[in-house]
């Protein structure tokens, strides 16, 4: 037993003391910094600051009032203020993650959709009602798209007209049985920003719904405004809330709950491949290197093999400690929402990840052993690819129904049932208890016949030289041993 602990601590020194390792496991938490900084440094950018005028033919004579009010300062203001609302509105919804990742408050982010709002100054033009379509649009093709600083060339004459709006009389008057209001034409300058134009035709939409309404007879009947109607069809705001087993209210996590077994499942293949990928390239390389026979001297094959295996076992706790750690702590401390994990959910994570490791790492030990350099490695690498993506291309579809039959099959097939188990436990409704542990046993049973199998094609394959053998040839290793 001390000669296996010393194999794997040299193991595990031999690849958490390297600068390639301490620089990868760094990096990514870093990196996310840096990503996260930059969102903030961003948050100043006010977006296009675009000065233009907008004409507007009104053939039916009941929009053009409308439209006008919709281009004063004031509708401005009421625009910035109903932005900086939805923003608030998406914000309560999403949590503090749309806040980018904690490092804005909501307040900073209403701001910033406000300063969108008001950075873009239209004046409005209201053509006649015969005007010429065609006449009006020549413009559009001579504009030149300018900021509000620059909203006056060197020889004073008017900004650019940016659109032309052409409202049919059909927008507006009833229509017959059986058929609709005619729309309405939008015509914009080249490269005009999509924000500025979903604004203009918003505002020109808002003011022919009014005047459909002030002009029908039944709302006048009735004694209701247009704005009286509007507030009646408009969608109510909902507060969701989740009750727990223990009768507590708390918010509700809604769409954010589907992340949480992504993250799981990273988390686990992250920690279990990290360390299976360290134990075959350690493996060959003192098997090309002919230190294996070295160490063979000194200690048996079983200890070398179970050494190996525990070192990159503590190499891939490292990861999965590190990542965990500053995956709750991400929930905790910034997006405040600690109720998505529990400590259950952490102990099974831990559970399942001893399973999935030493599941992987005994066949990365015994492809380890048979091969001679990597490349070759590569040819029995079927099994292992296979434990990789089938957890990864139905994670989905198990996460939205963790007890369908496809979900409930998949977690006690041998090789993958721990990925499977660990995306199902965080998935979003409870399994049945009597499946985790029966999960359990199915991943030890797993562990019990691939390490018996490795360790018979490492005593074989560890002294072995010459052309490497096919999954035939380590079949018969595995009954000759």
């Amino acid at each position: 037993m001390h000669k296996t602990l010393m194999v794997a601590w040299r193991e595990f020194t031999a690849t958490v003391l390297t600068k390639g390792f301490l620089l990868g496991v760094i990096m990514t938490p870093v990196m996310l910094v840096i990503v996260f900084g930059a969102m903030s440094m961003m948050r100043g950018l006010k977006g296009p600051q675009i000065a233009g005028e907008v004409a507007l033919i009104d053939r039916t004579g009941a929009v053009a009032a409308g439209v006008e009010e919709r281009f004063t300062a004031a509708a401005d203001a009421r625009d910035a203020e109903d932005r900086a609302a939805k923003a608030r509105a998406m914000i309560d919804k999403a949590g503090p993650l749309a806040a980018q990742g904690g490092g804005m408050a909501a307040a900073e982010i209403e701001r910033q959709a406000r300063e969108r709002s008001a950075s873009t100054h239209l004046t409005l033009r209201v053509l006649p009602a015969d005007a010429n379509v065609d006449v009006e649009r020549e413009p559009l093709a001579r504009a030149q798209i300018k900021t509000q600083g620059q909203a006056a060339d060197a020889g004073g004459q008017a900004v650019s007209r940016l659109a032309l709006i052409v409202v049919p009389e059909g927008s507006v008057a009833a229509p017959a049985a059986g058929a609709g209001y005619a729309p309405f034409s939008a015509y914009f300058a080249e490269k005009l920003d999509f924000e500025v134009q979903d604004r203009i035709t918003g505002r020109v939409r808002e003011a022919i719904v009014e005047a459909r309404l002030a002009g029908d007879p039944r709302l006048v009947g009735a004694g209701l405004t247009p704005s009286d109607l509007l507030a009646m069809v408009r969608q109510p705001k909902v507060e969701s809330k989740t009750i727990d087993r223990g009768g507590h209210e708390k918010d509700s996590v809604g769409e954010f709950r589907m992340l949480i077994p992504m993250g799981f499942m990273l988390l686990l293949m992250t920690a279990v491949f990290t360390g299976g990928q360290g134990l075959l390239t350690s493996t060959v390389e003192e098997k090309s290197s002919r230190v294996m026979e070295v160490l063979l001297s000194a200690v048996s094959p079983m200890q070398i093999m179970v050494g190996k295996i525990l070192g990159q076992m503590g190499v891939g706790l490292v990861i999965l400690v590190i990542y965990s750690g500053l995956g709750v702590t991400a929930l905790v401390v910034f997006l405040h929402r600690a109720n998505l994990i529990s400590a259950m959910d952490l102990v099974y994570l831990f559970i399942f990840f001893i399973l999935a490791y030493f599941i992987v790492a005994s066949m990365m030990a015994a492809i380890g052993s048979a091969v001679n350099d990597m490349r070759e490695a590569q040819t029995l690498m079927a099994p292992v690819m296979m434990v990789i993506m089938l957890p990864w291309l139905s994670w989905f579809l198990i996460q939205r129904a963790p007890n369908s039959t496809l979900a409930t099959i998949l977690s006690f097939v041998p090789g993958i049932n721990p990925f499977i188990m660990v995306i199902r436990l965080s998935g979003s409704e409870p399994i049945p208890s009597w499946q985790i542990p029966v999960g359990i046993a199915v991943g030890v049973a797993t562990v019990v016949v691939s390490a018996w199998a490795a360790a018979k094609v490492f005593r074989i394959g560890a002294l072995m030289h010459g052309r490497p053998p096919n999954f035939a040839t380590l079949i018969r290793w595995i009954r000759m041993a």
